[in-house]
């Protein structure tokens, strides 16, 4: 296939979002940030071109490593060693979890992660508080790439009752395809 293609740069910013925003010590390739393709070698130097020409996807690790050391004080649960894996949804490929430190605003983050070539407007899942929650990452957001879909994917109101995910809380979220969005709460 196409290492700069859709599919290519699709599943593999995916994956890095799912890396970067699990538990544990994340590990990047060496050039991966820009789209560095082939058999890795020490006889041969990565193509620094590729680093301006991908930008976008420079600046999407960024943004994601941002969020993974909780630079802005937003994302504390990304840091920490909590992690409820509360929908898997295996027919649509849609995966959610929530990551936590202590708990509560600025440290609650849900994760959700699109497996698939599919986008939605509005794809229902639980979350562990009410209130707003807002979108600190979309995957999809075409500054990131040319050929993303730039799905719009909005700030959301968790409000209770539903039986979504077994969660007291629940809201609808837009996700692109092939995509992730993180969500965390200002207060």
């Amino acid at each position: 296939g196409h290492a700069d293609g859709y599919f290519a740069q699709k599943r593999s910013t995916l994956g890095a979002a799912l890396v970067l925003t699990a538990p544990g010590i994340p590990m990047l390739f060496m050039g991966q940030e820009f789209l560095e393709w082939g058999a890795w070698s020490d006889a041969f130097e990565l193509d620094w071109s590729k680093a301006e020409h991908f930008a976008g996807v420079r600046a999407l690790y960024r943004d994601l490593i941002h969020l993974r050391r909780d630079r802005s004080g937003i994302t504390r649960g990304l840091c920490g060693a909590s992690l409820h894996v509360h929908h898997v949804n295996d027919t649509d490929k849609v995966l959610a979890f929530h990551r936590w430190d202590r708990g509560g605003p600025r440290d609650d983050v849900v994760v959700v992660l699109n497996f698939a070539n599919r986008a939605y407007d509005a794809y229902r899942l639980g979350l562990p508080r009410g209130g707003r929650w807002r979108v600190r990452f979309n995957g999809d957001w075409r500054g990131y790439s040319d050929v993303f879909t730039g799905q719009d994917s909005h700030d959301l109101t968790a409000t209770a009752g539903g039986t979504a995910d077994a969660m007291p809380f629940s809201g609808d979220v837009g996700l692109g395809p092939y995509a992730a969005v993180i969500l965390s709460q200002d207060d």
